[in-house]
């Protein structure tokens, strides 16, 4: 077993990853930090992870998402060398390539399933930043420099593999538009039926996660945007309701999204109406029994929280994005939208377990068809084909300002592949979406 420890800080910490000067400045919480077997900090790993975090966190950009997975890469990576027995300035070119093929045959014990390709060069690239970080700083190396540098890897948003680059003999990943699935000819409506009632069912409780997935299909909102959302943003918009007017865009500025590239949402009337609605009854009737159960409870301002059916130690507090994709994933099997998928049976030390015959065990796993960011793709087919059909010249333009992409070659290698596939059919079914859609709006 590994001695190495990969732990998140959650106050001041004690330890300085550098120089043994106490608390060090670009320590501060949510940020991972390794350890060896004694509690000692891998210094040159801390700095490799938290520097560039630190700066983009004093350029008021979003550091902790790519911090956290190069601190889990690194830990990978000295776990693989611990295991080796292996000095990290011994290292050659070989020995980081045979970290690389961990991940191209390996199975995550998350997952019990083979590590998908985009993985595997993750954090093999990680290991090869790494290494050329050691030599930037003088330290010793028996690989060079010219070895580590590479044409492979992400560019863009798609992987690219060099053949004489280090990445050469690392597996193609997945076309980014076979990752594209959104719901065609209204099949999302059977999946909502599931997460909650329609507006105005009072034979069923609890709308809140067919809420937070209509907003998703409404606006394009990522999950973890949603579940950022805060009651008082939803209340500052109360003015701008308009019974009569039931799809009238209302412009909502949001802050917490990826990358920390703020922008605008635009959501109906009658969207807004039923959230202030959720607010009024299901939220305050979760933030009722949290209190009532809960003596050390604090209110939270997010908007979409856990319901009254939740236990004492959740009651009331924020829904978290791992709740909601769950919940969703959940209401897709339950519906018959799912496939099965062979999951490797692991020991409890998280190896494969091998038959008598020689091949590793596996078990038949139920797998939802769609994603909740599925939501998301539908969302952006929709704005497409509407812009393209109200005569737009650069429709794409418009998919990438509405999903508040930063590049438009996002939308070009991805979401246009994938239409070119089959863009008759697709509208037609993509346009009858678009009137389900309305009719969220009508039954108010």
């Amino acid at each position: 077993m590994t001695g190495v420890q990969c732990i998140t800080v959650t106050g001041l910490s004690d330890w300085d990853c550098f120089r043994g000067r106490g608390v060090h400045s670009c320590i501060v919480p949510g940020i991972k930090i390794l350890l060896d077997r004694n509690f000692n900090p891998l210094s040159t790993m801390n700095e490799f992870t938290v520097r560039p975090a630190h700066r983009k966190r004093r350029a008021g950009k979003s550091w902790k998402n790519t911090q956290n997975a190069y601190a889990d890469d690194c830990y990978q990576y000295k776990s693989f060398l611990e295991a080796l027995d292996l000095d990290e300035c011994d290292v050659v070119l070989d020995d980081i390539k045979e970290f690389g093929a961990c991940f191209t045959d390996g199975v995550s014990v998350k997952t019990r399933r083979k590590f998908q390709p985009a993985t595997a060069y993750r954090r093999f690239g990680t290991a090869l930043r790494y290494h050329r970080f050691r030599i930037f700083k003088g330290l010793p190396s028996s690989v060079s420099l010219a070895e580590l540098l590479s044409n492979g890897g992400f560019r863009e948003g798609s992987l690219h593999s060099d053949p004489n680059s280090p990445y050469g003999e690392l597996p193609n990943d997945t076309d980014a538009a076979d990752k594209i699935h959104p719901f065609l000819d209204g099949n999302w409506k059977p999946v909502f039926d599931r997460l909650g009632p329609e507006v105005g069912d009072s034979s069923r409780h609890g709308r809140r996660d067919r809420l937070a997935s209509e907003t998703s299909l409404i606006t394009g909102m990522r999950i973890d945007e949603i579940c950022s959302i805060t009651v008082q943003q939803i209340r500052n918009l109360a003015r701008h309701v308009d019974p009569a007017r039931p799809s009238k865009l209302i412009s909502l500025w949001i802050t917490k999204t990826k990358g920390l590239k703020p922008g605008f949402v635009f959501l109906p009337s009658f969207l807004v109406k039923q959230l202030l609605d959720y607010i009024d009854g299901e939220r305050q009737a979760a933030i009722d029994r949290a209190c009532a159960v809960r003596d050390d409870y604090e209110p939270t301002p997010i908007l979409f929280v856990n319901d009254v059916k939740s236990s004492y130690a959740a009651a009331g507090n924020s829904l978290s994005p791992d709740t909601l994709s769950r919940a969703f994933s959940d209401a897709c099997i339950s519906i018959g939208f799912s496939h099965e998928v062979d999951c490797f049976v692991l020991d409890e030390a998280g190896v494969p377990l091998i038959s008598p015959s020689g091949r590793n065990i596996v078990e038949k796993k139920l797998v939802a068809d769609h994603t909740f960011h599925d939501l998301r793709h539908t969302f952006a087919m929709l704005t497409y084909i509407d812009s393209a059909r109200s005569g737009g010249k650069e429709p794409w333009k418009a998919v990438s300002t509405r999903l508040r992409h930063s590049s438009i070659l996002t939308n070009l290698r991805s979401y246009l592949r994938w239409l070119d596939r089959a863009e008759q059919e697709i509208s037609n079914a993509l346009m009858r979406t678009y009137r389900m859609i309305d009719d969220i709006g009508g039954s108010n």
